[in-house]
């Protein structure tokens, strides 16, 4: 990463300036073809760049659903309120060419208040996957450099802690540079591993490439449920009832880690209060697959899914174990799968959580990196103390492998 690093492009220094209305074309332009950076603190003028937003996130050549501009608002209007908001916008001749959504986040480490910055999606009790900014694919690398520069100097915040960082953005090699450029101390390291199975054409491919046991297992398990009851899959369509629809998922999914030893998913109103409007933002986008097997007239299992570029995204899932005999969740597993293959999916990926069926079906796994940079405060002197080096020492000590340090 280093290398890479030292291969990004010099640029001219960053230009801040603070608008005193929503971005609007031909704003603040920059003589040139030069990038100057826009720096938005309202929730105003968040919601304002929604149609900007919106373009980059088609064009840019790393996105995902979770740093389109539909989920950091949605999380933003949840969680983040009360606290600093700090929006950073690239502009090239007044046209916005990158965005970036930070805020300051503070938090207790060893009874020190510490100020931490981070990105908008990452924090209360969501965790997201492939975070980072959009970027135009033109002058990729020096968009982004001017991004981190100005998240480093962004005031009020003693460690900046981007986590979650899709491993093919440039701008974790951007963060490293423009630290090393203002001499802060930096630390890069894996965040969430993850894993994922690439989709054949067609179902007959996929089964063939499992093993013998997990393939009759899959067979086995779907002959039980059409002797056992009368079946259905299908895939949620209509908008009109899609609160009945995460009523079921909530109710579904507390139900099933209940039996299992509780889950932290879907407990709090804030959680529940965000997925509802992310599926119902997402759903006329054609990004929402909430895949259901309906049991005897009755929905016992759901798996909440987004297809975004061909991809789809395991987010969250549930079942009633008062039907476990059945296995309705391993069953729905295997019709998602199905469904996404016939659709055309090149991937079907289940993001963060450590789970035995995950690895059965992984082919392969990404590993999203974390970027912290330190300022020498007394805040941050202490959050490098207890959440780097302490843990790092001890595991020396006790000889054993570095522990994944705590965000």
């Amino acid at each position: 990463m280093r290398a890479f690093c030292a291969n990004l492009p010099r640029v001219q220094e960053l230009t801040v300036q603070t608008p005193q209305h929503p971005l609007q074309p031909g704003l603040s332009r920059s003589a040139g073809g030069d990038i100057a950076v826009q720096f938005l603190t309202s929730a105003e003028e968040f919601a304002a760049l929604a149609p900007q937003w919106n373009r980059l996130h088609e064009r840019a050549s790393v996105a995902s659903v979770f740093n389109s501009w539909i989920f950091q608002y949605q999380w933003w209007q949840v969680f983040g309120r009360g606290q600093p908001l700090r929006l950073l916008v690239a502009l090239e001749s007044g046209q916005p060419v990158g965005i970036l959504a930070l805020y300051i986040q503070t938090t207790r480490v060893a009874r020190t208040r510490v100020r931490q910055l981070r990105f908008v999606g990452s924090g209360g009790d969501t965790s997201p996957d492939d975070l980072g900014p959009v970027i135009a694919p033109e002058r990729e690398e020096e968009i982004a450099l001017k991004l981190a520069r100005g998240a480093l100097r962004i005031a009020g915040a003693d460690v900046v802690v981007l986590s979650d960082i899709d491993p093919r953005s440039v701008f974790t090699g951007a963060l490293e540079t423009a630290a090393a450029e203002m001499g802060r101390p930096s630390l890069t390291s894996p965040c969430e591993r993850i894993a994922y199975t690439e989709l054949p054409g067609s179902w007959t491919e996929f089964l063939k490439s499992l093993n013998s046991d997990r393939r009759s297992r899959i067979k086995s398990a779907r002959r039980k449920v059409a002797a056992a009851h009368t079946a259905r899959f299908f895939v949620w369509k209509d908008s009109a009832s899609l609160d009945q629809a995460v009523d079921r998922l909530v109710e579904l999914h507390r139900k099933r880690w209940d039996e299992a030893g509780g889950s932290q998913s879907f407990q709090t109103p804030e959680y529940v209060d965000f997925h509802r409007r992310i599926i119902k933002s997402t759903f006329p986008r054609g990004w929402l697959r909430l895949y259901c097997l309906e049991l005897d007239g009755e929905i016992a299992a759901i798996t909440y899914c987004y297809r975004f570029r061909n991809r789809v995204y395991l987010m969250q899932a549930g079942f009633d174990p008062d039907k476990s005999k059945s296995n309705p969740g391993k069953v729905l597993l295997g019709h998602a799968l199905e469904h996404a293959i016939e659709e055309g999916n090149e991937v079907f990926d289940f993001l963060r959580g450590e789970h035995r069926y995950k690895d059965q079906l992984a082919t392969g796994y990404r590993t999203t990196l974390c970027v912290r940079v330190f300022r020498n405060t007394l805040a941050g002197l202490v959050y490098r103390l207890q959440r780097v080096w302490l843990p790092l020492l001890k595991a020396r000590v006790l000889r054993r492998p570095a522990p994944k340090l705590k965000v």
